[in-house]
């Protein structure tokens, strides 16, 4: 089985959860983090169970050299010196991209041109297989992809929803909250469902369903792959509690409802038409886990005050514990429940952080 240096690449700030999921995916070798992604060693039975099983990852990257290059006539020789049989079949199509930065080789459009006509082959930006070269100080690092469409695409949303939080930061939130289907798990303002669907799949173990870039590769192992579909995610609840995802908003819960379908977990939600006041949660104390309002604009930090207090109300009576993502600090202050700093990262173009209730 080969070994491959792989470069997990995640939403800067996610590292450290992102390293702990792949520690509990039994990836246990050789690590180093880095912003925006982790640099590791990887089987190709791992490399598959990344794919297959984490929820984290945004893109896996394999690393095909890293070296010194300061000319092109010395791109074009380390080009020309890689193995690219694993990766690409005779005519298979790529898509070069490249980025430079505080380099001798600056100009990215030219280093494309440069790869692209020493590979030889048909070009198509967006079916193509996907070739990565980083220009950093003068070291170059190529890559190639092996996920195909970026990760946060699970195969099941539609791109109705405006502004949709991506299902690697939904799953983020879940993890940083500690749910493992064992409690129950409430979405109160659940937009398009993608934080009760990323908890649904981790209380049900249910694996990534969707094609992947490293499939279409010569080397590409069928047995191990199969292999890799059973393996079990880890502790996947027998029974997992009760998932509810409500909202106000009647276009949302439709959105919800047809997502959950399509992710076929529908038996496993609870979808709820209704105001935060007005819904029906668990008695049983659990998790509330919620992307809320952030009112970035001027004034409605204030006009949303009332409502984060209300949350607050319904975790504490409840007995449950909040896990909310927010670009306020003040709006999770008006919670008026402790709450920690679990991460910070951007959605959407925003800065927010995560807050979790500490446990009892």
């Amino acid at each position: 089985m080969a070994r491959l240096r792989a470069f997990v690449v995640v939403a800067p700030g996610l590292e450290a959860l992102a390293l702990d999921e792949l520690r509990s995916l039994g990836i246990t070798g050789r690590a180093r983090t880095e912003r925006g992604g982790i640099e590791v060693d990887l089987t190709t039975r791992q490399l598959y169970v990344v794919h297959r099983r984490g929820r984290l990852p945004g893109r896996v990257l394999v690393r095909l050299a890293v070296v010194p290059i300061k000319r092109f006539d010395e791109l074009e020789d380390v080009v020309r010196s890689i193995d690219w049989s694993p990766f690409l079949r005779g005519g298979t199509p790529v898509s070069v991209h490249a980025a430079s930065h505080r380099s001798r080789l600056y100009h990215d459009g030219a280093i494309v041109e440069r790869v692209e006509r020493l590979l030889d082959r048909p070009i198509d930006d967006e079916h193509g297989q996907r070739v990565h070269l980083r220009f950093d100080r003068d070291v170059a690092t190529i890559s190639v992809d092996a996920s195909g469409e970026p990760l946060h695409h699970r195969g099941w949303r539609s791109d109705a929803h405006a502004a949709p939080l991506r299902a690697t930061l939904a799953a983020a939130l879940v993890r940083a909250a500690g749910y493992d289907g064992s409690v129950p798990l409430v979405d109160p303002m659940c937009g398009s469902g993608t934080i009760a669907l990323e908890a649904a799949a981790v209380a049900l173990g249910r694996p990534q369903e969707r094609a992947f870039a490293f499939e279409r590769w010569p080397s590409f192992e069928p047995g191990t792959w199969a292999s890799a579909a059973r393996s079990p995610v880890g502790a996947a609840a027998a029974v997992p509690a009760a998932i509810v995802a409500a909202d106000r908003d009647a276009g949302a819960v439709a959105m919800t409802t047809a997502h959950a379908l399509a992710a076929g977990v529908a038996e496993s939600v609870e979808v709820q038409h209704a105001a935060l006041t007005k819904q029906r949660w668990p008695e049983a104390p659990g998790l509330v886990v919620v992307n809320p309002p952030y009112g970035h604009r001027l004034g409605e930090v204030d006009a949303l005050r009332d409502l984060y207090a209300s949350l607050g109300r319904r975790v504490a009576d409840g007995g449950h514990r909040l896990c909310l993502l927010t670009s306020e600090q003040r709006l999770a202050k008006a919670c008026g429940i402790p709450l920690e700093e679990r991460f910070a990262t951007t959605n959407g173009g925003l800065a927010v952080r995560a807050y979790v209730s500490p446990r009892a």
